[in-house]
């Protein structure tokens, strides 16, 4: 089974814009609800959103403790996926919220390549020096999920950004795919004013 989790984190700065993004973000996603199982929005911050009362939304009570932000987003994930009924060989597609598809072939990509592959991502270099995968729209294996998760640095000094321990795990291991293309329109920054395409 395809499983989709969007991450979200509505704080009050910047609320409306944020909001308006989680809601296009949302939207694009479930126009393609026919090529995953079910869906989820981990809500990584507030206790409640009534904007959110359509969706199947599910509110973290993991605590933000740490500073670099892909730490927090990592131990709600985690939480998450262990009290899900998600089966070991389960496929987690992750996508950040903000974030808009522009196209299903991620999702077909998925498809094609999950019963061959314990992990699909991108590497950053379209954007980045290429040091890490991206983060924002993956796709792992329950048990590969949570062996990724719990290789990361969970202290409070380590503010190296999560996309270069994710590459740095994966890239040792077989069965993990990159794909040249996510087709996912990225906004980045409080209001998502940084827009590049992946």
């Amino acid at each position: 089974m395809i499983h989709l989790i969007i991450t979200a984190a509505n704080i009050s700065e910047n609320y409306n814009a944020r909001k308006d993004l989680y809601i296009q973000s949302i939207e694009s996603a479930l126009k393609y609800s026919y090529l995953f199982d079910s869906y989820t929005i981990l809500e990584c911050a507030s206790k409640q959103e009534d904007y959110l009362d359509h969706y199947n939304v599910h509110y973290s009570k993991v605590q933000n403790i740490y500073p670099e932000k892909g730490l927090n987003e990592m131990q709600h994930l985690k939480s998450f996926i262990e009290q899900a009924d998600f089966r070991d060989n389960d496929a987690i597609i992750k996508l950040s919220g903000r974030y808009l598809l522009e196209d299903n072939s991620f999702f077909n990509k998925v498809k094609i390549l999950i019963e061959r592959f314990d992990s699909i991502f991108k590497d950053d270099s379209d954007i980045y020096v290429g040091r890490g995968y991206h983060t924002f729209l993956y796709c792992m294996k329950k048990s590969r999920f949570l062996d990724t998760i719990n290789s990361l640095n969970f202290s409070k000094d380590n503010m190296n950004p999560i996309e270069w321990g994710v590459k740095d795990f994966l890239s040792t291991k077989e069965k993990n795919y990159e794909v040249a293309r996510l087709g996912i329109v990225a906004h980045q920054g409080a209001t998502g004013e940084k827009v590049f395409r992946s």
